[in-house]
């Protein structure tokens, strides 16, 4: 593959890959990193891709276990959030965070699976058949997990 047909199959999806690497990471600095790490790595297997298939699913997942891989080698927590959260000392600032907080803390313990499509649904706003893609679910499955993911946030909401 020359460096043209590179550029022109993967070079378009740069603003997803950057959005995804950034509702992940919180930080745009990371998120180029991410963003070059994986136009590197998929450089290097070029010639091993399977350039029958989408590629927007391939970058999509590359850049997601990328930055999962960047937050575990920085071992950061909810912990972290809710420091950045609370610099702004109002009042109001200080309840929307905490609730916050609480929702995120919510989040990572629902199972792995809820957790994953509820991200991408809600946070990165990807539409289901995207999902699928990614994650190779079916869409009754996806539906499932968002239906029991929002239902558990919903019941662990109000015992608050």
């Amino acid at each position: 593959m020359s460096h043209e047909e590179f550029s022109n199959m993967y070079l378009p999806f740069s603003s997803k890959m950057y959005a995804l690497a950034y509702n992940i990471l919180r930080n745009s600095d990371e998120a180029r990193d991410c963003v070059q790490d994986v136009y590197a790595e998929l450089w290097q297997r070029r010639n091993s891709i399977d350039h029958d298939k989408s590629p927007l699913p391939l970058v999509l997942t590359m850049v997601r276990n990328n930055c999962f891989d960047k937050l575990k080698g920085k071992h950061t927590e909810n912990n972290d959030l809710a420091d950045i959260l609370l610099d702004n000392k109002t009042e109001d600032s200080i309840n929307a965070s905490s609730t916050l907080v609480e929702v995120m803390k919510m989040i990572s313990i629902l199972p792995k699976d809820q957790q994953t499509v509820l991200r991408l649904r809600t946070i990165d706003g990807l539409e289901i058949q995207q999902i699928e893609e990614i994650t190779h679910f079916s869409r009754e499955n996806i539906y499932t997990l968002l239906s029991r993911a929002r239902k558990t946030l919903r019941d662990n909401f109000k015992s608050l």
